[in-house]
């Protein structure tokens, strides 16, 4: 058996039974050290209650954070500044250009969802079922990490247009695939009765 390298595919030597054709993989050291390289790139994120300070590639300096509940928690869609939150979308450009004026500084403080991350349990085996878990032994899934930035308000309104513009964009991708699934519907009805 030929042993293979899964991140490179070098040959890395064979194995019992060698009269046997077929590939097992595993990682080459040159592989290996580059992926521990890499991860040490990479600060462990914060765990709730705790801050960290990040920088963003704007060079802004922020603080990365865990929201303690629901209120400060955010959607992609969303941004707080100076501690009023708002959804970005187009027909609130207005509001929150007065908002931002209103703001007697030069500077505000904006708040975004930086990430997500997600625990995934591993499948459930034998007769339990999700129902069945005990309160103990289901978790949160997720965790949020919200990001917090103090910059100049153009920042702030930049952040808005680029959000407004991305949620648009996906309310316009959606209401395309809305209108294919539709349209396919229709023809395979349309095919069915034959008209």
């Amino acid at each position: 058996m030929k042993i293979i390298c899964t991140s490179c595919n070098k040959a890395l030597g064979e194995q019992a039974p060698f009269n046997d054709s077929s590939k097992i993989y595993a990682k080459c050291t040159d592989c290996l050290n580059k992926e521990r390289k890499e991860a040490t790139r990479f600060k462990p994120k914060p765990k709730p209650g705790e801050e960290q300070e990040i920088t963003l590639e704007n060079g802004l300096k922020g603080i990365l954070w865990v929201p303690a509940n629901k209120k400060e928690k955010l959607s992609l869609g969303e941004i707080a500044v100076s501690g009023k939150r708002f959804y970005c979308a187009n027909d609130k450009q207005d509001e929150f250009k007065k908002y931002l004026e209103n703001i007697r500084t030069e500077e505000a403080e904006v708040t975004f969802l930086h990430s997500v991350s997600i625990k995934l349990d591993p499948p459930l085996k034998g007769h339990k079922k999700k129902g069945l878990l005990k309160k103990e032994e289901q978790q949160n899934k997720s965790i949020d990490y919200n990001c917090t930035v103090r910059g100049p308000k153009h920042f702030a309104q930049l952040m808005f247009n680029g959000m407004a513009d991305r949620n648009q964009r996906v309310i316009e991708l959606l209401a395309e695939a809305a209108i294919k699934a539709y349209n396919k519907e229709r023809k395979e009805a349309v095919n069915e009765v034959g008209i």
